[in-house]
């Protein structure tokens, strides 16, 4: 009986016979499957287009990924050294407050350009920053930190 061909019953058509199929090969290399190919350009694909996003110059809110140690160093000598120029400005116009309340409405002065070098305010945004200080004089008289805030946030690095 194990030499002889299985027929189903109902088809007519060849069936294995347990008795004669081998054991599988467990080391026996299996074909690719039909959608191998597929997976591995898509896998592809999506891994050359995470490189290119992280390769290219323009501007990202994310560092190149190798670059993170450096970014990191960066950002906190960047951070001590606007604290260190706040620390200053602030001090300054804490000291000097009533003298450049005067001079903002006379539309300046020497402690208010002083004011500007210290918070490193650029020589062409000086202009507009004086008109805008002018406008706001009722803000900055009753609080020297909002006058701090107005030149930290038009000076420069």
């Amino acid at each position: 009986m194990q030499g002889l061909p299985m027929f189903c019953p109902l088809s007519r058509q060849r069936v294995p016979n347990p008795l004669q199929t081998a054991p599988r090969n467990p080391c026996r290399r299996r074909l690719p499957s039909r959608t191998a190919p597929l997976f591995c350009l898509v896998t592809a694909t999506f891994a050359g287009l995470l490189l290119a996003a992280c390769a290219n110059s323009e501007a990202s809110h994310l560092p190149h990924p190798l670059m993170l140690p450096a970014e990191a160093l960066a950002t906190t000598a960047g951070n001590a050294l606007y604290g260190a120029r706040r620390g200053r400005v602030e001090a300054f116009v804490k000291a000097n407050h009533p003298a450049l309340m005067a001079e903002i409405g006379t539309g300046g002065g020497p402690l208010l350009e002083k004011a500007m070098d210290l918070a490193a305010v650029r020589p062409d945004m000086r202009p507009a920053l004086r008109l805008r200080l002018q406008a706001d004089q009722p803000l900055h008289a009753e609080s020297p930190e909002a006058l701090v805030i107005a030149l930290m946030v038009h000076g420069g690095n």
